[in-house]
């Protein structure tokens, strides 16, 4: 509670008391082949230029690009001429100028005698025509060791929060997102509102609110409960037949539809399975989700990371389609699920069939609200016994009939024409992600075709109060979806990620020619998949797609585009997996496990995730050796 205080104390002292630093923004026109000066105020020993408008900010090194080159100068005024200056900053620019983006620079300048001599930003044009930029410039910002520092500390104070549960999760994420504005503040950063709530992925919110209130409508006709009851008769009534199975068909569905519906209509089913056979429910949900993570690595609707890959412009324009990402990510992830399922029983082969206090209160207590139906068991049990095969192929498990009797009387469908107007919603939403990539459907993203599959369903079910529709969303996940957004960005603009790609870089360049494409290749895999368990895959593959991009335009390195794009593309999937926070889907399970009374932990989820993510990616790190530095697959 000390601790829960004294960060509360901070921002909110910071917040209300400093003043927010007003940033002066300059708007100039670079003419091509010019040069052009801005005064400044003596600056100490570095300036930050921040520039805005039709940047590619991506490139670092290109031919045929039109740019600017920026850099700082001192000037002597008697004499007029430049005593000293730093080294050109060439800041790419789109050809076609219908795009907005923005890049910093922080300058290091020499702390020398300044009397009779002026600081100014220059700025020369190497275009071919006019070029609007807005500029925004500081004097005296603070170092970047400090902010790495400030950075350092807000990651660690959230992970202690989480790991120690010293509070909710939710309540940790917006305490950090705080303090988090709090540390800006005080570096004179402070963002307007406006530019928080754009941090928010707005997208992937509307992407959940959509499939939560579809499936949770579907969820009261009875389908799942059905999908449960065909899952148990597949598996004969045995317990590990049972959980593969659900994990599989999680798996092979994630690689068509987004992990995290999967998750939503997977998670219910795994529940009544688990509580039907006596396993335990949080151990199978954690196979369930971490098997819709590898399956979403296959295609590029599968996983957010691959939707922000393969729909990159640079990624497209390498001939990356749809075809070529599946050929590539197959065989990896086959082998992935091969290893997963000895990994998932070596680690959970003696936790499975302990239950839980909270298993079995949760259990009984919805058992409690059922009707006591022994004689129809019973009798169900009877007549499913009398029309089993007398020599099956596979003999049933034991209390098979009878759990199988009790599976039917209890669940099943119970409202037809209700479970026909679902079926039809999410056959549109279904067919509205398959074919969102295509031209016709450039509006029809993910969240779009779900929160309008959800109305749809809402009117098809003539829901008269829409309460009743609102209360299937889970709203403290998403509370907490969006406090981590802000956080993940705040971490980036005090300069972590940035400082994290630059030492990338020089690793790479560090290496002989001959080694450049495997070192890349390893180091985009695991610092992707770490960084990816820390602070979620969406805003890594962001982080990383860029540093890809820089480094296949770099004139100091030589490697290719495609093994760098799969790298990435398994690192941020399977680093997933490593904590509770990996992805959304992870977030998702978690929050429906809630819902129906059970409460799965960070820890928990660390100690059985982390292991999979660390044997996943160095068999993936032989896999993507041997098919792009043994046989150069790429090449072909």
């Amino acid at each position: 509670m000390v601790l829960l205080l004294l960060i509360w104390a901070f921002f909110a002292v910071v917040l209300i008391v400093w003043p927010p630093r007003q940033s002066e923004i300059s708007v100039v026109t670079v003419l091509p082949n010019e040069i052009l000066d801005l005064h400044l105020e003596p600056p100490n020993d570095a300036v930050r230029v921040i520039l805005q408008g039709p940047i590619y900010p991506e490139l670092h090194n290109a031919e045929d690009v039109p740019m600017v080159g920026v850099r700082v100068e001192w000037r002597d005024l008697g004499m007029n001429q430049t005593i000293h200056r730093t080294a050109m900053w060439n800041v790419y620019l789109l050809k076609e100028p219908d795009g907005y983006d923005e890049t910093a620079k922080l300058f290091h300048i020499d702390n020398r005698e300044r009397s009779g001599l002026e600081a100014v930003v220059s700025l020369e044009g190497k275009c071919d025509t006019p070029v609007p930029l807005a500029m925004i410039i500081y004097t005296s910002p603070i170092g970047p060791n400090i902010t790495l520092i400030f950075a350092g500390l807000l990651v660690v104070g959230f992970y202690i929060l989480i790991f120690f549960e010293l509070t909710d999760h939710t309540f940790a994420a917006i305490l950090m997102a705080n303090t988090g504005l709090a540390m800006l503040t005080v570096l004179g950063n402070r963002p307007t509102l406006e530019t928080i709530i754009s941090w928010v992925d707005i997208e992937t919110l509307m992407l959940l609110i959509g499939m939560m209130i579809i499936v949770g409508i579907t969820s009261e006709t009875g389908l799942f409960d059905w999908l449960a009851i065909l899952s148990y008769r597949i598996s004969k009534g045995y317990a590990w037949p049972l959980v593969f199975f659900l994990a599989l068909m999680t798996a092979v569905m994630s690689s068509v539809l987004d992990n995290v519906t999967m998750l939503l209509l997977m998670a219910p089913i795994a529940i009544r399975l688990c509580e039907a056979v006596k396993v335990q429910t949080p151990l199978v949900l954690l196979v369930v989700v971490m098997y819709s993570n590898f399956g979403g690595a296959l295609t590029p609707v599968g996983d957010p990371p691959n939707v922000i890959i393969s729909t990159n412009k640079d990624v497209v324009k390498a001939g990356i389609s749809f075809p070529v990402f599946v050929m590539h990510m197959l065989p990896g992830v086959v082998v992935s699920l091969l290893m997963a399922t000895l990994v998932v029983y070596l680690t959970m082969r003696k936790k499975m069939f302990v239950l839980s206090k909270e298993q079995i209160r949760a259990s009984t207590k919805r058992e409690s609200m059922r009707p006591r139906l022994t004689e129809q068991v019973a009798a169900r049990a009877t007549l499913i016994q009398d029309r089993h095969p007398r020599k099956p192929c596979i003999k049933p498990a034991d209390n098979y009939f009878e759990t199988l009797a009790y599976l039917q009387t209890y669940f099943g469908i119970q409202d037809k024409p209700l479970l026909v107007k679902c079926l039809i919603a999410m056959t549109l939403v279904v067919a509205g992600f398959l074919m969102h990539p295509l031209p016709f459907m450039s509006g029809g993203s993910l969240g779009w075709v779900s929160i309008l599959g959800a109305f749809l369903l809402i009117i098809l079910a003539r829901l008269e109060n829409v309460k009743a529709a609102l209360m299937h969303v889970e709203w403290a996940a998403l509370i907490f979806l969006s406090a981590l957004f802000v956080l993940v960005e705040e971490v980036d603009r005090l300069g972590l990620i940035h400082w994290l790609s630059e030492q990338t870089v020089a690793l790479i360049g560090s290496a002989d020619q001959r080694y450049q494409t495997m070192v890349a290749i390893l180091l985009i895999l695991w610092i992707s998949g770490i960084l990816a368990a820390i602070v979620g895959n969406v805003p890594v593959t962001t982080m990383m797609l860029k540093l890809i991009l820089r480094l296949v335009n770099s004139d100091k390195i030589s490697v290719p585009l495609s093994p760098l794009v799969w790298a990435l593309s398994f690192g941020a999937c399977y680093g997933a997996n490593g904590t509770l926070f990996g992805s959304t889907a992870n977030i998702v399970g978690a929050a429906v496990a809630k819902q129906y009374g059970y409460h799965i932990t960070f820890l928990q989820f660390f100690r059985y995730g982390f292991p999979m993510t660390i044997v996943s990616l160095l068999l993936i790190s032989a896999y993507l050796l041997i098919a792009h530095t043994v046989f150069t697959w790429h090449d072909t």
